[in-house]
């Protein structure tokens, strides 16, 4: 399966909306949410696999059968939250995606360091330096 960048940037957005400390998000809540609605549900739990191998994630996976049963998330770590800040802001984010078309594949920590250049261009920019 291929990783979707921006089924990774929105399930993260998702989960910083959605999760309350306290609680679980559970498979069915990224599944039926808006925010993942354009993404079947093979997308969804492969990108939660991958970001809990990344590290991105505070997540737990039951399987029954060999099927995915049950989904529980608490949270995303610190690394996923600075990755998500370097992708959050749309502008950046469109522009990352602007550079990153032009490959045939880009691992997530290069997406990670093209959205960090961007934003830093962005903010000297702005700042007139």
């Amino acid at each position: 399966m291929k990783l979707k960048h921006e089924c990774v940037r929105a399930t993260l957005l998702f989960i910083e909306e959605n999760y309350q400390d306290g609680s679980n998000l559970m498979l069915n809540d990224f599944i039926q949410s808006k925010e993942l609605k354009s993404y079947d549900q093979q997308d969804v739990a492969y990108t939660l696999k991958k970001l809990d191998e990344a590290g991105y994630l505070n997540i737990k996976f039951v399987y029954a059968s060999n099927q995915l049963a049950i989904v529980w998330c608490w949270g995303i770590t610190w690394s996923g939250h600075e990755f998500l800040d370097t992708v959050r802001d749309t502008k950046v984010w469109s522009e990352t995606k602007s550079i990153t078309s032009k490959f045939a594949s880009v691992p997530i920590k290069m997406v990670s360091d093209i959205a960090s250049k961007v934003l830093t261009n962005l903010i000297e920019k702005q700042m007139g330096l």
